[in-house]
């Protein structure tokens, strides 16, 4: 069973708070880990790319159900960057580390270049590209910023209101000789979104999960080869798994241990704070019109 820091750290938290939960919950990642030597694929990897916000952590939460999966979030932590406007390239190495006898999921920000594509095909992995409404998901970082007084942008905006401080957060830079954060995700979605359709890699919208949900889920399972279990089951699974987590961060906050910083994704929330400020800001700092950004239009084309 592969075992880190952070498992330890994890598991050592719940513990404190609900010991004989903790425990059965330790169980059933050891039966995963044994389960996995049991399974055959012909790729052992799966790589994610997707933008903060975009739906990530979903398709984690999918694959995690399957007792097969591997989720080495501890290497990802090591190329991953914590603030959202850094690259977050891959390299050959990272895969050397991997266990190529386990299917493996990897998620990263990657934004699109032919060198990355490069490595992940010498590296046998299944592509998968995961977006959302530039507008929504942008919203969304917005408070995830808000509610993280970690986050370098944090003190920057949290004393302005919404639309100085909205606009505030896509204009400044990490650092100079990066573009700055409407910029780099305009490009990201596009760029992605060209290559996934040319070369027929997964495009997950996380629109259309909160739109059709078996279907989402199912789609993952076909394009991966996972026949053998059934979209209502991992739905089913997920919801559990959900209530499970609520129920732990809310001890962890009875004891002060728990930062709330996780807001329900919804679609075209954007509706609700673009004003005529916010929207002339986009269509006079992206080179096209925003609704070509769009989950509607994007998505007629994918």
């Amino acid at each position: 069973m592969y075992i880190n820091f952070l498992h330890i750290l994890k598991w050592s938290k719940s513990f404190m708070i609900r010991p004989s939960k903790t425990i059965k919950w330790f169980l059933d990642d050891f039966k995963k880990d044994t389960n996995s030597s049991n399974f055959k694929s012909k790729y052992h990897n799966v790589w994610c790319a997707g933008l903060p916000k975009s739906g990530t952590t979903l398709i984690e939460k999918i694959l995690s159900i399957l007792p097969y999966v591997s989720l080495n979030n501890s290497l990802l932590r090591v190329f991953n960057s914590r603030n959202l406007d850094h690259e977050h390239g891959i390299s050959n190495k990272m895969f050397e580390k991997l266990n190529n006898k386990e299917f493996t999921f990897l998620k990263t920000h990657t934004h699109y270049e032919k060198k990355y594509e490069d490595i992940a095909r010498s590296n046998n992995l299944k592509i998968i590209v995961s977006i959302r409404d530039l507008r929504d998901m942008l919203i969304s970082r917005y408070f995830h910023i808000l509610s993280d007084s970690d986050h370098w942008l944090h003190h920057n905006i949290k004393n302005k209101d919404f639309t100085e401080g909205f606009i505030l957060s896509l204009n400044l830079k990490y650092k100079k000789d990066q573009p700055n954060a409407l910029n780099y995700y305009y490009y990201w979605i596009l760029e992605w979104h060209k290559v996934a359709k040319k070369n027929n890699y997964l495009i997950l919208w996380y629109e259309d999960y909160k739109n059709n949900q078996l279907d989402y889920i199912d789609r993952v399972l076909r394009y991966l080869n996972f026949r053998e279990f059934s979209a209502l089951e991992i739905k089913d699974q997920i919801v559990k798994a959900r209530e499970k987590e609520k129920t732990l961060k809310n001890s962890l906050r009875e004891y002060g241990r728990s930062k709330d910083t996780f807001r329900k994704g919804k679609v075209e929330e954007w509706k609700k704070y673009f004003n005529k400020e916010v929207l002339n800001y986009f269509n006079e700092n992206i080179p096209d019109k925003i609704e070509k950004i769009s989950y509607e239009y994007l998505k007629k084309h994918d």
